[in-house]
């Protein structure tokens, strides 16, 4: 099987545009696994280091693609200190 480990945008796209979108299209060719990172990645400007810490988190972005793609396993990524942590 496929699995997919993506951000939920780059730089200055629009987060539900481009992680909605991006799944989509690789959901039509087979993927039905993706883990998505709750932050966006900046290209430039940050390390990589800082693109692990700095960028905000969007938890509920994460929760908006499950809910419309109830078909997919869809496991949330990023700053996660518990199982509860997920659900705030």
């Amino acid at each position: 099987p496929v699995t997919v480990k993506c951000r939920i945008g780059v730089d200055d796209q629009d987060p539900d545009e481009s992680l909605f979108g991006f799944v989509e299209t690789v959901a039509a060719a087979g993927c039905a696994v993706f883990i998505v990172h709750a932050r966006k990645a900046w290209l430039k400007g940050l390390s990589p280091k800082e693109n692990r810490e700095i960028p905000p988190l969007d938890y509920a972005i994460v929760r908006r693609l499950k809910t419309a793609r109830p078909d997919l396993t869809v496991v949330l990524n990023g700053g996660l200190s518990s199982v509860a942590h997920a659900f705030d």
